[in-house]
């Protein structure tokens, strides 16, 4: 069980996202504390007329405290807390330490603090090896960037390549972001290509954990993801 969809940015300016083939698209929202994505909403209500599912994240820059931009991206997104996936994109160093950890872990930490909704993490494969991210994988789910190579990829891939190594303190993938140079039917560029190993009720789940009336809160990333093989249990549901 596997949804595909993309991730898009102002760089995707002027696709129509009703024509693209896609069960989600993850739109990007804000970087640093200082830039909002003048594409965001456009793309969202987009993507939300056309019945896809939702996500939205925070491209991390690390000039302001964890805090400081969990909350410049909640300040921009407060209309679409409960209906998207929450996302931190976290880049800026593929070699993170423990400073970079705990920097992560209060961003996350203060979303879910101030909407009850468990974000994800976006990081690069080596990333997830580089530091230890046992404070963080406990208790979020992870979306990981690992390409086979950077050919064109034409259509989304049923079982697209993840490699053996692992990825560190997280023991599955939320989602799999497999290509920056993929192309899909009504658009002509390059587009990032994923797939989610969740099921449609397991993303609403991530976007909004009590819609179902749950009394027991959010979510962690081992109640609604699953690896490749394996049967998805969403609980609480």
């Amino acid at each position: 069980m596997a949804l595909n969809g993309i991730d898009v940015s102002h760089y995707q300016n002027g696709i129509n996202l009703a024509k693209i083939s896609a069960d989600f698209v993850i739109m990007k929202a804000t970087e640093a504390t200082s830039f909002v994505d003048p594409c965001c909403d456009s793309h969202y209500q987009e993507a939300k007329g056309a019945g896809k599912l939702l996500g939205v994240y925070h491209f991390a820059r690390g000039t302001g405290t964890g805090k400081e931009e969990a909350d410049y991206f909640l300040k921009h997104c407060e209309n679409y807390v409960g209906e998207a996936i929450l996302v931190l994109d976290f880049e800026y160093t593929n070699q993170p330490n423990s400073n970079t950890v705990k920097w992560c872990k209060t961003w996350l930490d203060r979303v879910h603090e101030k909407t009850g909704i468990r974000p994800l993490i976006y990081m690069s494969h080596s990333a997830t090896r580089h530091a230890d991210w046992s404070s963080v994988a406990k208790d979020y789910g992870l979306w990981v960037a690992r390409y086979a190579n950077n050919q064109i990829v034409n259509g989304y891939q049923k079982d697209p390549w993840l490699g053996t190594e692992g990825t560190g303190a997280f023991s599955t993938v939320a989602i799999h972001q497999y290509t920056s140079t993929g192309r899909l039917s009504g658009w002509s560029n390059n587009l990032d290509l994923d797939i989610a190993y969740m099921s449609k009720d397991a993303w609403k789940k991530y976007a909004w954990p009590n819609s179902t009336g749950s009394s027991g809160g959010s979510v962690t990333s081992k109640e609604v993801t699953l690896k490749k093989g394996e049967t998805l249990i969403v609980k609480g549901v």
